[in-house]
């Protein structure tokens, strides 16, 4: 109920932006009676000069002094009266009513010069354009009519640049809408989500919202040329994005018209380099909030739709890369236009035009610096200069679109990273700093262990972005998955695999501690993430790889806890060794008591870590390795598992590589009752199970639900 509460309200908060906006000015509709007092003036200001001074005042045509000018506007508004809108009389006086022209004095105006007669200019060999002229002009009705829709169609092409922003805007939360009903659904009444099942629905399941958009990868990293990271998205992200980027395409591309002749623009290909323009840039703006609001950590669509933040960056990567297409149609249209009427280089000089040059550039940077590549060589330096380039472009954007009237958008998209970073600091405040024990274990993963706030309260799934506050790392934060402690009350704990960066760091400060373990300061945000419904399907399949185990323990324990022999649950954990269970051999001791079928692979059960942990390892760190390898002999090995597996009695384990991709297929074949399958493992693992379900989906009469742990961005 909560989430279909928030939905209704973000939608109705979204709908009510545009009346807000346009009643503060910053965007305005435009309707037919704007256009015939704008044509008529800028007609007549390209077809003669009536006027001593340069800058004519905007009611210069309401003078009854000067009856030429009068006379000529007149004859142009009653052309428009009768053949394009009969209000132009009205609107025209409406717009003097500061120079007190009546109706009688305008249509004396009117009949005067109707009496002299309207002057061809191109006969009139005293006409000079650049002097006053004393004569009523005579303007053919083609040209009025022409001049009404260079107006009309300019202003027109506003409108459709502010409706198609909207739509692509509101794009997303009428997506996000229905994923709220859904996540509501499943937890609310679970019951009508397994009854989705049989032929139909699992056609679609399998060739839709199951599998990834090519073959299996999804979570595992594709790398081509050796150098080209790409991770495929699921097919439904896939088609989520693609509707709406077709939508932009179209939104871009279509409903221009040209108008001949055209006062405003002359040529047809700077008119139309204007009008493209205009589109593509407000089409941009409306953009802007979206994209920073699905970049960040508290994007509360994500406790909507419960879906995770991987997926919401996922949107944000194609959102940038489209907006940052439209920007350079929007530039090169202007620059079009400017070229065509002789204000390219007169407009260059404007800071708001440079600004706007600046921002591109910038955000061409970031989608190239957002490469796979970048990211995954140093996580933390892609970081940092992302940021960075962030910051430039929403301010470069803003400083752009102020002069125009058109900062609206990046108040938004502001507020959206306002937001974010206020949420991020008061978690960081109601946690507060504490000490740690961190411990090196099996010589491949960190133990963290801290004390939370009694109303600081993890749940099964969540994670948190725990800083470790020592000088060389203090300001960076990374993402584990929290397991509540089954030893201490009120503390929770963390394992974080050995491998680059701060781990690393950590791992040789560890490794010359006594005990291999030391106390340190740090804080922790969070916690994230979305609860999973796997509680309530009464048959709960939980794998995990490696350090993929703590989440998918925590999920499965807390099912177990709570509805005991209610539910069937079954526990497999992939691992390479034995020696590997160290590090969480207090949590599988902690199984003995619970209802929960637990079965370990165990994939080289006589090896050691024979490989290093990083390649940020030193030499010499990889030589005493080999070094303690060498010691331990195969009778010690031996008796060490035997050792282990008595004191884990309760636990199966199993000398071998699972094909889990079988594995999967048999469980979902056996299956008595609605069966959820959790993973978090290894992407290429992960992509094994994802595939199963969906091939596998019509071997049940069961509804069968996959939810992954991981995520990978």
């Amino acid at each position: 109920m909560i989430s279909t509460i928030r939905a209704s309200l973000l939608l109705i908060l979204a709908t009510s932006l545009i009346p807000a906006a346009q009643a503060a000015g910053d965007f305005e509709i435009y309707h037919a009676d704007d256009f015939p007092v704008q044509a008529c003036t800028g007609l007549l200001g390209k077809t003669a000069n009536f006027f001593e001074s340069k800058k004519v005042a905007k009611d210069a045509y309401c003078s009854v002094k000067n009856q030429q000018a009068l006379g000529t506007m007149a004859e142009c508004i009653e052309r428009l009266q009768e053949s394009r809108n009969h209000n132009s009389r009205k609107l025209f006086l409406k717009s003097c009513k500061k120079s007190n022209l009546t109706e009688a004095k305008y249509l004396d105006a009117y009949h005067n010069a109707t009496s002299f007669g309207f002057v061809d200019t191109t006969k009139d060999k005293s006409f000079n354009k650049t002097k006053p002229y004393s004569k009523p002009v005579l303007v053919s009705a083609k040209k009025i009519d022409a001049a009404y829709d260079a107006v009309a169609t300019r202003w027109y092409n506003y409108n459709y640049a502010h409706w198609f922003g909207i739509a692509l805007f509101a794009y997303w939360f009428g997506i996000l809408f229905y994923a709220g009903a859904v996540n509501f659904l499943s937890f609310a009444c679970p019951g009508l989500i397994m009854s989705l099942k049989g032929k139909a629905v699992n056609v679609f399941r399998r060739y839709v919202t199951l599998p990834a958009l090519f073959g299996k990868t999804h979570a595992h990293h594709k790398t081509i040329f050796s150098h080209f990271h790409v991770m495929f998205p699921t097919r439904l992200e896939s088609l989520i994005v693609f509707a709406w980027f077709v939508m932009a395409v179209v939104f871009c591309c279509t409903n221009y018209h040209h108008v001949s002749p055209n006062y405003i623009w002359p040529q047809k290909w700077n008119e139309m380099g204007r009008k493209i323009a205009d589109r593509t840039g407000i089409i941009v703006l409306w953009q802007m909030p979206i994209l920073v609001l699905f970049a960040g950590r508290n994007n509360f669509l994500q406790w909507i739709s419960g879906w995770p933040y991987a997926r919401f960056v996922y949107f944000h990567k194609w959102i940038a890369r489209t907006v940052f297409l439209i920007g350079i149609v929007h530039a090169v249209g202007m620059t079009f236009n400017g070229r065509g009427i002789g204000k390219y280089y007169t407009r260059m000089a404007q800071a708001y035009v440079r600004w706007g040059v600046a921002t591109l550039t910038m955000m061409g940077l970031m989608c190239f610096q957002a490469l796979a590549a970048f990211r995954r060589s140093n996580y933390e330096v892609f970081l940092l200069i992302h940021i960075v380039l962030a910051i430039f472009v929403v301010a470069g954007l803003w400083l752009h679109t102020t002069e125009p009237g058109f900062d609206m958008w990046m108040w938004g998209a502001v507020a959206a990273w306002g937001f974010d970073r206020a949420v991020r600091i008061a978690r960081l405040a109601f946690f507060g700093i504490r000490t740690a024990q961190v411990q090196l274990v099996a010589n491949e993963t960190l133990r963290v262990s801290v004390s939370r706030p009694a109303y600081w309260k993890p749940f099964p799934g969540c994670h948190a972005f725990i800083h470790f506050l020592r000088p060389t790392c203090f300001w960076q934060s990374h993402p584990f998955t929290i397991v509540d402690s089954v030893e201490e009350k009120d503390t929770i704990t963390f394992y974080l695999k050995v491998k680059g960066g701060v781990t690393h760091g950590l791992y040789q400060y560890l490794s010359q501690q006594p005990g291999q373990k030391a106390q340190v300061k740090v804080t922790v945000e969070g916690p994230y993430g979305s609860p999973i419904p796997a509680s309530r399907y009464e048959s709960g399949l939980y794998i995990a790889g490696g350090n993929g185990i703590p989440g998918i323990y925590y999920e499965a324990t807390a099912v177990a806890k709570k509805l005991g022999s209610k539910r069937r649950l079954q526990l497999f954990w992939v691992v390479r060794h034995y020696r590997s269970l160290e590090w969480f051999y207090r949590e599988l001791q902690k199984l003995a008591t619970l209802p929960i079928d637990t079965r370990i692979y165990v994939t080289q059960p006589h090896v050691g870590l024979v490989e290093p942990i990083t390649s940020n390892i030193t030499d010499d760190e990889v030589e005493q390795q080999e070094e303690q390898e060498k010691k331990s002999d195969v009778e010690e090995s031996t008796d060490y598992i035997v050792q282990l597996k008595k004191s884990l009695s309760h636990i199966e384990f199993v000398e071998s590589r699972p094909d889990m991709y079988q594995l999967v297929a048999t469980e979902i074949s056996a299956a008595t009752t609605p069966l959820a399958i959790a993973s978090c493992a290894h992407g290429s693992m992960v992509d094994d199970i994802r595939k199963s379900v969906a091939d596998n989906l019509d071997n049940s009469p069961y509804r069968i639900e996959l939810f992954e742990q991981i995520q990978a961005w």
